[in-house]
């Protein structure tokens, strides 16, 4: 990825209106020459004037300082572009005209592959490799990842042709997620996910625990060569925890040395032969100004990073989070204007490559249940518990940590669980595919410490309602020998 950078020169009037644009003249006056005010200069579009407004540090009234004088009007529509970042900063000011820079730097990056409808599947292949978009390594991975889960080949031509590189690494999960239901002739939950992100669609996994909700979104991010963000909710969430939190900015305290100070001294007491000192004393003096006023900075925060770049963003247990907050957000970011509003930030545009994903437990103590105006905006897939666990086992302890016995007796005591669970003998809970996987874990760590029968009643039995424990023990001495 590359950038171009672009330096212009703008003229700002100020008139009686903007009250602020008068602190501006004076820190001017204070400011050593040749140098920019050290101050972010705010634009926006006034609709009801029709005229480009200015704003010192954040866009508010009190905070204007003028209108649009002279200057390259698109150039101005263009800093809201995502690939876009930008600084103004004043340079000088004469008779209420205030004159400023900006330097814009523009992401140039990777546009998707350009392909013709008449381009096989391997022709697409050997574009993005000589694009440099992802290594042939990966590219293999990618596409052996999605036909494990039976994704026809014009899916996976789709998706391989929205490739491109984003300014973030892409993440890849530790395990992948298993097709649950391999031998089935429906389409995998791997695939309409991934049919879901080619339609823009906002989708909703919903299932129990450790049912691989989290996992899919994660590879889904791997599979679609996007980088990865995540966002666990609560009901204590605020709107700090979502845009991210504001903080003063001290920098200028930090600035006022000793040796501007005695600069000062001397000029105020008449000493003005020497230019160094007098110039040390404007700053001394321009500095001190700006340390006596406020200054606030904007943390960006992951969800503005993912609005403004792209990606696989998860919205992990959003049900927890309190309905109207959620849908504060939410709602703006899946309506498909391609914008939203942000305290702090303003009117950001939406980048395309954003795909939205949420992950819920339906029916579990704690949760809220969102309005029908955010669920209408979702698609949601159902994450059913896997008949087998098995290659999921496998692929998470490592099947060469433990002998093959080790598995299959515990996806054949899942499988009974399962089925204890499905006529109404015992609750779901058993069905604990994270605490299995613990178990053998612990079974692998210390070979011979520990059994794997007491691994499982730790990891998974004695964690079920104690009223079932017993009749779940019973099972387990029936399945596991080891």
């Amino acid at each position: 990825m590359s950038t171009k950078q672009t330096r212009e020169e703008i003229t700002i009037r100020k008139t009686m209106m903007y009250k602020r644009g008068a602190e501006m003249i004076k820190a001017l006056e204070n400011c050593p020459k040749e140098e920019l005010l050290p101050l972010p200069i705010i634009p926006a579009f006034n609709d009801e004037l029709g005229k480009w407004e200015f704003f010192a540090e954040e866009q508010k009234k009190e905070n204007g300082i003028g209108m649009l004088e002279k200057g390259d009007m698109d150039l101005l529509e263009h800093l809201s572009d995502p690939d876009v970042s930008y600084k103004i900063q004043l340079k000088s000011c004469e008779n209420n005209l205030f004159h400023a820079v900006i330097e814009v730097t523009e992401k140039e990056m990777v546009t998707p592959v350009e392909v013709k409808d008449s381009d096989t599947l391997e022709e697409i292949k050997k574009k993005i490799i000589k694009k440099g978009i992802c290594s042939k390594e990966d590219l293999k991975r990618n596409i052996d990842v999605m036909k494990a889960h039976r994704c026809p080949e014009e899916l996976i031509r789709q998706i391989l042709l929205r490739y491109r590189k984003f300014e973030k690494s892409i993440s890849v999960p530790k395990t992948f997620y298993i097709d649950p239901d391999p031998k089935s002739k429906d389409a995998s939950i791997f695939a309409l996910a991934l049919l879901n992100t080619l339609t823009n669609s906002a989708t909703i996994f919903e299932g129990d625990k450790s049912v691989g909700k989290n996992v899919c979104a994660e590879t889904l991010a791997m599979c679609l060569n996007m980088p990865y963000y995540m966002i666990t909710f609560n009901r204590g969430m605020t709107a700090d925890d979502i845009y991210g939190t504001k903080s003063t900015d001290n920098s200028a305290a930090e600035l006022l040395t000793e040796e501007l100070a005695d600069a000062y001294l001397q000029v105020a007491a008449g000493n003005r032969e020497i230019p160094a000192t007098v110039e040390k004393a404007a700053k001394y003096e321009y500095l001190r100004a700006k340390a006596s006023s406020v200054s606030i900075v904007q943390e960006e925060s992951c969800l503005v990073e993912w609005i403004k770049n792209g990606g696989v963003m998860c919205f992990n247990e959003m049900n927890m989070a309190e309905a109207n907050f959620f849908a504060s957000f939410t709602n703006q970011l899946t309506d498909n204007t391609g914008f939203i509003d942000i305290p702090g930030y303003g009117h950001l545009e939406i980048n395309p490559d954003c795909i939205l994903i949420g992950t819920q437990n339906a029916d579990y103590t704690g949760v809220c249940e969102q309005n029908d105006a955010t669920m209408s905006r979702f698609g949601c897939i159902q994450f059913p518990y896997p008949k087998s666990i098995k290659a999921q086992l496998e692929a998470t302890v490592g099947k060469d940590r433990l002998d093959k016995a080790y598995f299959k007796q515990t996806d054949e005591l899942y499988k009974t669980l399962y089925a204890a669970v499905t006529k109404g003998m015992v609750e779901n809970s058993c069905l604990n595919i994270r605490g299995f996987i613990r178990g053998l874990k612990g079974v692998a760590q210390v070979p011979g410490l520990s059994t794997l029968k007491r691994q499982i009643e730790i990891h998974v039995i004695d964690t079920c309602p104690v009223d079932d424990r017993l009749q779940l023990m019973q099972l387990v001495r029936e399945k596991i020998t080891l």
